[in-house]
């Protein structure tokens, strides 16, 4: 046995472990909450928790997370109603998550070791800086991973990403960031983060050899510039000078579904019955989301690879793998469409129909408008870049406060800005809505917390992530069930989103083998 001083240090660390395990549980009880009541519209505090079959007010030990579940033997104390695993298992997910980052991060003495593993190497740069000076930034790596449970949990539901989760990220990442760069505690030295000024993409852009290649300077112009240009065209479009997109499609919808009601008249009770919200909706077989997913993301993967390999001749490979991933995807969607499937999972008559609203016949038209409307945030951050650029002569740094905002705006646009470009330009070329703004709003919030690079780099992990799901689909039943074959694309940019944040040091240990040489993303 140890002796005692070896176990103090083990016992006091497994105590800070679990309580933050405790605090992910209860989090994801929250998240529960967040997840059933933002799509029905209702208050996320009042009326306090019920019970959803008699009404009856929950107390807190039924509230305990994971443990009042088992304790009720998942069932109401009350009416003794069944209550969903779903509640449990995301208590325990997210208390798993939250517990699992602290122990590769902070924790003293390390579990690593004993699983063969380096503690140094799982931690990301700001992380080494220890808990007391990096605390601000593991919270909000906390916050951003509970965002993108809640995200993943309304998505795989409803087909859709409320914007109040992405609004939420873009405002901590906006606020934190900045924030605790002007009030960081002790002597403010360059750099704070090596090899970074900041925990995120900040100051000049260099290349290898320390060839500046984007000043800093420019990059806040471009910030600027682009910010302003966002702002400008919602004010546009709220006084109504610019076109809203998709503005007819509620009644467009209600035209469908009004001619599909009138055309199965003939067989209302059999329809009625098979969609009756009581008995649940029909979700597509495992063996169709596997074809879909395939056919979406089969090209992506492909295209990536070959990206690769052209990019390690010419010394670009990971640009050259963005494309290739990026003209993969355009591929890939009109791909999709021969997996088959109906609208509402249904055999019959409409086996080879897209879901409801990739019907909509008018995608290309709407997406002018898209253009029109991020044609001033372009234009004013070209005009920015060109008033705030050094030029020749080398300029002051900026205080650090705006060095963090910058890194922060810049990951909201650029996060946003690559999958808008791919929505954009996919619905431009077949004809279809290739992708959910939700989409592109939940990255543009994940950008405002990781920066720039993180976002764009989880953009293209999604894609192997959905077959792996699809394939997983095949062995266990799916969790949520909900009308359609379309493959949301939301949580797979969330699950590659965490597994970023969590093992980015091994993306880059395994770049660094295949390449030869040390990698170290911003």
């Amino acid at each position: 046995m140890p002796p005692s001083y070896e176990i103090i240090p083990w016992c006091i660390a497994s105590a800070y472990l679990l309580w933050v395990f405790a605090f992910g549980a209860t989090v994801g009880s929250f998240l529960n909450v967040v997840a059933y009541r933002l799509p029905l519209g209702l208050n996320l505090v009042t009326p306090p928790s019920r019970c959803p079959q008699c009404e009856t007010k929950l107390t807190w030990r039924e509230n305990i997370p994971v443990l009042g579940w088992i304790l009720l033997r998942g069932r109401c104390r009350f009416c003794k109603s069944p209550i969903s695993v779903e509640y449990p298992l995301v208590e325990f997910v997210v208390g798993l998550l939250f517990a699992m980052a602290f122990a590769m991060w902070f924790m003293t003495p390390s579990l690593l070791p004993l699983m063969g593993a380096d503690p140094e190497m799982w931690k990301p740069e700001w992380a080494e800086a220890g808990f007391k000076r990096a605390w601000p930034m593991f919270f909000l790596m906390l916050a951003l991973i509970g965002s993108l449970v809640a995200a993943t949990l309304v998505d795989a539901k409803t087909f859709t990403i409320p914007l109040g989760i992405p609004w939420f990220m873009m405002l901590l990442g906006l606020v934190v960031h900045p924030l605790y760069a002007a009030l960081y505690p002790g002597p403010i030295s360059r750099p704070l983060f090596p090899p970074h000024d900041w925990t995120i993409p900040t100051g000049d852009w260099t290349l290898g050899t320390g060839q500046v290649l984007v000043s800093g300077r420019t990059l806040a112009g471009i910030a600027l510039g682009g910010t302003i240009g966002v702002v400008l065209s919602n004010v546009l479009l709220k006084v109504g000078l610019m076109p809203r997109s998709f503005a007819d499609y509620e009644e467009w919808e209600a035209g469908v579904i009004a001619e599909e009601e009138a055309r199965k008249s003939g067989s209302k009770t059999e329809d009625a019955a098979a969609s009756s919200p009581e008995d649940g909706e029909s979700s597509p077989p495992a063996s169709l989301a596997l074809k879909r997913a395939i056919y979406l993301t089969a090209p992506a993967i492909s295209l990536m690879f070959v990206g690769f390999a052209i990019g390690l001749r010419t010394g670009h490979a990971l640009p050259a793998s963005f494309i290739g991933a990026a003209l993969g995807l355009l591929i890939g969607l009109p791909l999709r469409s021969l997996a088959g499937g109906g609208p509402t999972g249904e055999s019959g008559a409409n086996e080879n129909e897209e879901p409801v609203w990739a019907m909509y016949p008018h995608a290309r038209r709407e997406m002018i408008r898209e253009v029109l409307f991020v044609a001033p945030a372009i234009a004013l951050a070209w005009i920015g870049a060109l008033l705030l650029s050094p030029g020749t002569t080398p300029a002051e740094p900026l205080p650090l406060w705006i060095e963090a905002l910058v890194g922060s705006v810049l990951g909201c646009l650029i996060g946003g800005g690559v999958v808008w470009a791919i929505r954009i330009g996919g619905s431009l070329a077949f004809g279809k809505e290739a992708m959910g703004m939700g989409d592109v709003h939940l990255m543009a919030g994940v950008g405002a917390i990781l920066g720039c690079a993180d976002p764009t780099i989880a953009f293209f992990i999604a894609p192997a992530l959905g077959i792996g799901w699809a394939m997983l689909s095949l062995l266990s039943s799916s969790l949520f069930k909900r009308a359609g074959s379309a493959l949301p694309y939301g949580p797979h940019l969330a699950a590659a989103t965490v597994f970023i944040v969590l093992f980015k040091p091994m993306i880059e240990s395994g770049l660094g083998v295949i390449l030869g040489r040390a990698i170290n993303l911003p």
